[in-house]
């Protein structure tokens, strides 16, 4: 039970990033078709810290990532594509935390088996 808890984590883990590009396609109503995987990576990465701070409890450390990625992706332009772009960017990053603790909660139960 506890390396099949271990694998699905992993595979949670590997598939996060595709899942949440098809998930925020299905949202938005847009196809990005064309990427050059900076957000996909800049998604790991996070979803990766997460898991970590969930593994060592460090819980106020998740607001912190949260807090300073809004602070460089929100554009300072007022317009109304700055602003669908925002909000585009806003459920992206809470569904990666959701996913992120998720995952986070899976290895520390398969941890604790």
């Amino acid at each position: 039970m506890k390396m099949l808890l271990i694998i699905l984590s992993i595979l949670l883990y590997a598939s996060s990033g595709y899942i949440l590009r098809a998930l925020l396609g299905f949202l938005s109503g847009m196809r990005h078709t064309r990427t050059d995987f900076i957000g996909l990576t800049i998604g790991y990465s996070e979803r990766f810290l997460i898991i970590i701070f969930v593994l060592f409890e460090q819980y106020t450390a998740m607001g912190l990532i949260i807090a300073a990625k809004s602070i460089l992706r929100f554009p300072s332009a007022s317009d109304d594509e700055g602003h669908k772009e925002s909000e585009y960017v806003l459920v992206g990053t809470m569904l990666s935390l959701v996913i992120g603790i998720l995952n986070g909660l899976l290895f520390m139960y398969a941890l604790a088996l």
